[in-house]
């Protein structure tokens, strides 16, 4: 699944548009109007607290500061850009665990550093300079003084060791109690991690359960290492170790695949008391709420890294609610509420401080910061497929948009991005009106609609509630259409 609302900017995406079809020609230039409304409607939401939060944040992120994010390309810490020795190369949609990893620790040690985004192979082709120096074009890789490295650890453990100085040790030196505590708790994680794919990506529960009980017992003494310390921390301290960061990629993942496809909440604070701290307190960390996705965007990215989840009835609730089809992707909003999609991973504290409004205003801004784009990007929904397939089933980077479903789109966009902006009241005459008199387009207009509702990816795209706010108001704009 290529990058979408900023995606669009990449080359991958760009492709010769169809000539409209003889079935659609009298609807192709319905809208004429909408490009000079999305200026007002751009300026009106740059001019909000929340707008202007954005602009400020990307003015710093231009300058290699600012709060961290995903669309950095240069971070400095308030150091001179002379100073940056690393370069790390991670996945343009934020997909990749190992990739996040190392993202974190440069984070978390503010060693300056550049990023450069590559494409995983289940979504795009890598480019040839990447593969000239990586030839087995892996990720994450980083050069440092030039010289290239892969494999996340190995890329921590040296950037630990060549930055000993920034921020806090990650590593415990060699031939402490610490260091053999650390090193055991590694072994655990992989010891998880075997337990979550025998659980996750075969049928059933294994033979009589076991699989599900091997991967719980794995998972409760996780838990119980996780209390043997002061503080949430593996290795005690006031900020997360390598050991951490290792374990928290793929149990973010772990969250969100289990109760996907086997039903089961890890989010209980009573049964995984120590695991639910430990993650709350990631949560209040910027550097691990810039990396994190949402439930959807891992569901559907973690098959096409991993192979497919196996689901059993049990865990159909769940997986109704994660996708949006038991209501959450509807309005009255309802993504900050403590108990939304049955509290399986709760928006964190700072973005429940922000409010509805924020979220709204965020995917306003998101939309209408690349308007034109992300029409393009929708209507490739009635176009034609791209030649070149990849595994992940929602990527098409090759593929044409459809020229005479622009204009309703971009219609059907202003709305959402109106209604985002000043709320569906305000919005609801004019959307009934147009959206109401689509006529031949129609259905193909709920395609395209549905297209970008389903390749809204966190953290790449926006927040988590942004991105309901999003597919929420999409789907109000669907349901207008006739």
């Amino acid at each position: 699944e290529m990058p979408l609302l900023a995606l669009v900017r990449s080359a991958l995406w760009a492709a010769v548009s169809l000539s409209p079809s003889p079935r659609r020609a009298g609807v192709a230039r319905m809208c004429t109007a909408t490009s000079g409304r999305i200026g007002e409607l751009a300026a009106a939401v740059a001019a909000t607290p929340t707008g202007a939060r954005l602009r400020k944040e990307e003015s710093e992120r231009a300058a290699g500061g600012g709060p961290p994010h995903t669309d950095a390309s240069l971070r400095l810490f308030g150091q001179s850009e002379s100073a940056v020795r690393v370069t790390l190369f991670r996945d343009t949609a934020a997909w990749c665990p190992y990739c996040q990893k190392v993202w974190l620790l440069l984070e978390e040690k503010r060693v300056p550093y550049r990023i450069e985004k590559i494409n995983m192979r289940s979504y795009g082709d890598k480019p040839a300079e990447y593969l000239r120096k990586v030839p087995n074009g892996l990720l994450p890789a980083m050069e440092i003084d030039g010289q290239f490295m892969t494999d996340s650890i190995p890329i921590m453990l040296t950037i630990d060791a060549e930055f000993a100085e920034y921020g806090p040790r990650m590593v415990p030196p060699p031939g402490s109690a610490e260091r053999e505590r650390a090193e055991a708790l590694l072994r655990l994680e992989r010891e998880l991690f075997r337990d979550w794919c025998s659980l996750t990506f075969q049928p059933g529960t294994g033979l009589f359960g076991a699989s599900k009980k091997g991967f719980e017992a794995t998972l409760h003494k996780v838990d119980a290492a996780l209390g043997e310390k002061p503080g949430p921390w593996f290795l005690g301290g006031d900020a997360p170790s390598l050991v951490d960061l290792q374990y928290v990629s793929h149990v973010e993942r772990m969250v969100a695949s289990v109760a996907y496809w086997k039903g089961m909440r890890l989010r209980d604070p009573a049964i995984y008391p120590n695991l639910c701290k430990w993650l709350d307190a990631f949560e209040a960390r910027p550097a691990y709420l810039a990396t994190k996705s949402d439930m959807y965007t891992h569901v559907r990215d973690i098959p096409p890294q991993y192979g497919p989840g196996f689901s059993i009835g049990e865990a159909d609730n769940f997986a109704k609610a994660i996708s949006g089809k038991d209501g959450s992707w509807e309005l009255p909003f309802r993504a900050l509420d403590p108990d939304f999609q049955f509290s399986l991973d709760p928006a964190p504290p700072l973005l429940v401080e922000r409010g509805e409004e924020a979220a709204r205003h965020e995917a306003a801004y998101k939309l209408l910061g690349n308007f034109d784009a992300v029409v393009r990007f929708a209507a490739r929904a009635t176009g034609a497929p791209g030649v070149k397939r990849f595994q992940a089933p929602l990527a098409d980077p090759y593929a044409q948009s459809d020229d005479a479903m622009i204009d309703p789109v971009g219609a059907a966009l202003r709305h959402v991005a109106t209604a985002l902006l000043r709320g569906t009241d305000v919005a609801g005459d004019a959307a009934v009106a147009e959206l109401g008199a689509t006529g031949s387009a129609a259905r193909d207009l709920i395609s395209c609609l549905e297209y970008l509702r389903e390749r809204i990816g966190v953290p790449r795209d926006m927040s988590g509630p942004a991105a309901i706010a999003l597919r929420a108001h999409l789907n109000w704009a669907i349901r207008l259409v006739k």
